[in-house]
């Protein structure tokens, strides 16, 4: 088994595809939506033929896959016009082994919301993603990540909220659930806890702790080791994220490519095998780059 595998976020800049072509609500016709289904999906069957082709075994896809499918004004029955496309897609994913997830925006799923409409538009967009998944023939390990969400109207009564949403949510939205910790709200220290009752993934992001840190300070081998026992428990390879400070962006912001000091202090830290999605702006040539900077040090 590979002590680590490298993913990429949504896009291949080297094919300049990104399968996610989407559209404003008044612009979304059946005919429009249909259109752009079809080239997302054939978008997204030539990315994973890529990944393929050079070994990538951990993606990313995008939540608009199929635009606008957790609004109503999205009333088709796109997974069954589409069903064998899926079918094949899926059938690249599984020979060639690959991982795949989602991560919906705060906005379009947020756990720590009272309001009834953000709720409900969180489940939707869950249900969707989950279905997606689903269909691309994805196991356990496949995940929708999330954030929690704000802090309002205060903390203690947020994270009540987000509680209360996980309880209340239906199997179909809940099941392929990972948690992560973010960079501006909630710490890794307060998002655990909440994975960990809820028998959740919870996805470490060692930029998000460095910005947004724990009180004590949480090190990036125990913020791994944390998100380890909620990953294990559940049978499932840990994955993290990767991502660098971009030099002259505000804190959080994420860098063109990955600092080659950011990868080894994480690989460092790594206890079992798991997968690092990278995010960062140049996508998959993030990647490739990361991978000659690791052949270049062991040809040094």
């Amino acid at each position: 088994m590979q002590p680590f595998r490298l993913g990429y976020v949504a896009q291949s800049l080297t094919l300049k595809l990104g399968a996610s072509h989407t559209c404003r609500v008044a612009n979304a016709t059946p005919v429009r939506l249909l259109d752009l289904i079809a080239q997302n999906l054939a978008e997204l069957e030539q990315i994973l033929l890529f990944n393929e082709k050079n070994g990538i075994q951990v993606f990313r896809v995008g939540s608009s896959l199929i635009p606008l499918a957790s609004h109503p004004v999205n009333k088709l029955s796109w997974w069954k016009t589409f069903g064998r496309d899926f079918d094949r897609i899926a059938e690249i994913a599984r020979r060639s082994g690959q991982r795949l997830s989602m991560h919906p925006s705060p906005a379009g799923a947020s756990l720590a919301s009272a309001r009834p409409e953000v709720r409900k538009a969180a489940e939707e967009e869950l249900l969707y993603s989950t279905r997606v998944l689903d269909m691309l023939g994805q196991g356990p390990e496949a995940r929708v990540v999330l954030h929690v969400g704000g802090a309002a109207p205060d903390r203690p009564t947020a994270l009540d909220n987000a509680h209360r949403m996980l309880d209340a949510l239906p199997d179909d939205a809940r099941r392929r659930i990972a948690i992560e910790h973010d960079d501006r709200t909630w710490t890794a220290r307060e998002v655990y806890p909440l994975a960990l009752d809820h028998g959740l993934p919870f996805l470490a992001d060692p930029l998000h702790n460095a910005v947004l840190p724990s009180d004590p300070v949480v090190s990036i081998p125990e913020l791994f080791r944390m998100a380890n026992k909620t990953w294990g428990a559940l049978g499932l390879r840990p994955k993290h994220h990767l991502a660098s400070q971009k030099p002259d962006g505000p804190r959080g912001a994420h860098s063109d490519y990955i600092d080659p000091k950011d990868y080894r202090e994480a690989v460092a830290a790594l206890e079992v095998p798991s997968d690092f999605m990278i995010e960062a702006k140049q996508k998959d040539l993030a990647l490739f780059k990361l991978q000659r900077t690791r052949l270049e040090k062991r040809a040094a």
